[in-house]
């Protein structure tokens, strides 16, 4: 057994070998933090095309529309523009006033490329309620299927807390959750 090893190893000494090793892909330019701590393939969540005109075609029959994505540098832009609204944003303490950062956020998301597919978390049945912290993308035909995205951290701090922050946090995508375009 040894003779064969060495047989092996001196023809190996003769043969030029090269070990070529991939070098990995690094993209500088994305500032996208993910607060989601769930595994969840997010390979989906390419751009959505935005044909001549500004409008946002509808998916396929029983298709979904990935999550576009401009929406993360429209919601950090609009947040440190209103730093104010942000922070005067929990309805618990500021009452109806606190819904101006939440309105004004999903009308720059639709505003950014036409999309009229952002809006409000219907947080029951009724859609009579909605989340306070959070928007919405319309990916399907229906108002079923949607993205979620937590955009306030910290939302309604208490004594002592960290101030409510602009974040994008995508949430995993939900298949019977309700949308609304208003609130």
């Amino acid at each position: 057994m040894r003779f064969w090893l060495l047989v092996v190893a001196f023809l190996c000494i003769g043969c030029d070998y090269e070990i070529i090793t991939p070098t990995p892909v690094i993209n500088v330019n994305s500032t996208s933090t993910n607060t989601n701590t769930t595994q969840v393939d997010k390979s989906d969540t390419e751009a959505t095309p935005t044909p001549p005109g500004g409008t946002v075609p509808p998916p396929a029959p029983g298709g979904v529309l990935p999550l576009p994505a401009y929406g993360e540098a429209v919601t950090l832009q609009l947040g440190a523009a209103n730093a104010t609204l942000v922070q005067k944003s929990c309805q618990t303490t500021d009452g109806a006033q606190a819904w101006a950062f939440m309105d004004l956020l999903i009308a720059g998301l639709r505003a950014a490329k036409g999309d009229s597919r952002w809006g409000y978390l219907c947080k029951d049945a009724s859609c009579s309620t909605f989340g306070r912290d959070v928007v919405a993308y319309k990916a399907g035909a229906t108002d079923l299927g949607i993205w979620i995205v937590d955009v306030l951290g910290n939302h309604c701090p208490g004594p002592g807390d960290s101030p409510t922050q602009v974040r994008w946090g995508v949430l995993p995508f939900e298949t019977v959750r309700r949308w609304s375009a208003t609130r």
